[in-house]
């Protein structure tokens, strides 16, 4: 079966905020390159997204949250948090894994439709 992923808004802001840290950190070639990595790792999810394993924070929501890392390097230093809705991947934040637990206010009550 094959999924259709969908990056929430909320996911698209995340990647934004990420380049312009890299951008300033690093450098703007660095920052496209992590944006072009990232956006060529999430269509995996069309494939088998059940084989991810859940976000430590699965237990505090009503529907399961699972994660895949995604990053430029052999290190995927960022999660990108879905949930899974029939057919269809909702990914709602993308977050550095050092980052603290996503909390019952940072996504919404039931996933998106």
């Amino acid at each position: 079966m094959t999924f259709h992923v969908i990056v929430q808004p909320s996911a698209k802001g995340d990647i934004a905020r990420n380049a312009n840290w890299w951008a300033e950190n690093h450098s703007v070639e660095q920052a496209i390159v992590w944006v072009d990595t990232v956006e060529l790792q999430l269509p995996e999810l069309t494939h088998n997204p059940e084989r991810f394993g859940f976000a430590a924070e699965n237990g505090l929501f009503a529907y399961p949250l699972q994660q895949m890392l995604v990053g430029s390097s052999n290190r995927r230093s960022y999660r990108a948090v879905f949930t899974i809705v029939e057919n269809v991947v909702h990914v709602p934040t993308i977050r550095r894994a050092s980052q603290d637990e996503i909390s019952t206010t940072d996504l919404p009550s039931r996933p998106a439709t």
